[in-house]
């Protein structure tokens, strides 16, 4: 191996461990233009805050707080893009979704948003928008359950209950009663059905088990 081809080996990993690193535990180091604190939350973003940021951060933490889950407190960061490189960058095989969160940090990355009028947008024709304060309800609730039931819970629970309960904390998703009849019906493998199922499986078994989130998800670990 040629000199050169030796030093751009460890050269490549080191940057790919820094990506993946800012990618995980330090977004605010792409460094996002616009910074608001509200309460103990920090919201970072591409375009300037509307000051409705206040009403919908408010909003999420109500819903967030429903959950058996919920630990007082509870802070973090917020990362609204425009749905553009960094939205990508952050989020690396989700740029589908609406809002990511990962594993052993407390960040929230949200897509293309609208604060004045409280809404996120993935692009889709059908599903594809939701509400902004429903999105970070639904992502603090994926980093309340992995505190709750340790960091691996994404990977020891199936699909519809994480994101399912995660939408029931949330107060529902991107589809109606009547579009997910209407994919069901047509047979579409559409994304937002795994959770809009998952959500309305999710509420029923709590309604059968007492309300209990422990059981629920204790009858449903995969290992």
């Amino acid at each position: 191996m040629a000199k050169g081809q030796a030093r751009r080996g460890p050269a490549a990993l080191v940057a790919l461990v820094t990506v993946f690193a800012v990618v995980i535990h330090a977004p605010a180091a792409l460094a996002f233009p616009y910074k608001r604190a509200v309460g103990g939350v920090t919201v970072y973003a591409e375009q300037p805050i509307a000051p409705q940021i206040d009403q919908i951060v408010g909003r999420a933490e109500a819903l967030a707080a429903a959950s058996p889950l919920a630990v007082a407190g509870h802070g973090g960061q917020i990362f609204l893009t425009d749905g553009g490189w960094r939205w990508r960058l952050l989020t690396l095989q989700s740029s589908g979704a609406f809002g990511v969160s990962r594993p052993l940090s407390s960040a929230v990355v949200v897509n293309r948003n609208d604060i004045a009028h409280d809404r996120v947008f993935n692009g889709r024709t059908v599903g594809g928008e939701r509400t902004l304060s429903g999105v970070v309800a639904h992502e603090w609730t994926h980093q309340m359950t992995r505190a709750h039931f340790g960091a691996t819970a994404d990977a020891r629970y199936p699909a519809w209950l994480t994101e399912g309960y995660a939408d029931h904390i949330a107060g529902g998703g991107s589809l109606s009663d009547a579009q997910a009849a209407d994919l069901t019906a047509r047979g579409e493998d559409h994304p937002a059905l795994v959770y809009y199922d998952g959500r309305k499986r999710v509420e029923g078994e709590l309604a059968t088990n007492g309300g209990s989130v422990d059981k629920l998800f204790a009858h449903w670990k995969k290992f």
